[in-house]
């Protein structure tokens, strides 16, 4: 892929989240208001970056080469905040983070929908979504989290739980709710 490079004044920018938060929606959002390139994107999710993700120091490597290129392809990613334990803060000096996050009701809805499109085993395949949230997570989006979570809502939970955590004290990490964005959708991006 041919990246796009920044003007020097704007970070390398990552936008990470739960699966079915609103990822693409706020990544064209900042697109749009902010001459960033959302298509291609840079995404951390599939073989497109051939990494370990569980070696954080060669996701800190990766990242870091990306901010050096200047890159201003958007970096998609829905790990866990855990994948990052020990290099957040060297990440961050590059690069900005942008977490958004979304209704869980809404999240469990779009999310078993999407699962259930898929012909291989993104994750568990239920007859509804009430027992799509109660399910084990499975399958491919286990590269997502580090530990085994009791079931597709305890998932969220702790998806949400890490990055807030892990936002604490950390300018440069933030936190865009779903439905702002939605519905202050200029006053949201002035935010930024």
């Amino acid at each position: 892929m041919r990246l796009a490079v920044l003007p020097p004044e704007r970070p390398t920018v990552m936008v990470v989240s739960h699966e079915r938060s609103g990822t693409h929606f706020l990544m064209n959002s900042i697109a749009r208001g902010y001459g960033y390139v959302s298509r291609p994107w840079i995404d951390l999710d599939h073989a497109q970056v051939n990494i370990n993700y569980f070696a954080p120091e060669i996701l800190r490597r990766t990242l870091a080469q990306f901010a050096d290129q200047r890159a201003a392809n958007l970096i998609k990613s829905h790990h866990a905040a855990d994948f990052f334990d020990g290099i957040l803060d060297e990440v961050l000096k590059k690069t900005a983070i942008l977490y958004i996050h979304r209704d869980p009701v809404a999240v469990m809805l779009s999310f078993w929908r999407f699962i259930d499109h898929w012909p291989w085993r993104e994750g568990p395949k239920r007859g509804d979504v009430l027992s799509f949230a109660r399910a084990e997570p499975e399958g491919q989006m286990l590269r997502y989290q580090m530990k085994q979570r009791k079931n597709m809502l305890d998932r969220w939970a702790r998806h949400v739980e890490g990055w807030t955590k892990a936002a604490r004290g950390r300018h440069r990490l933030r936190f865009v709710r779903y439905d702002d964005l939605k519905n202050d959708y200029a006053g949201t991006l002035k935010s930024f």
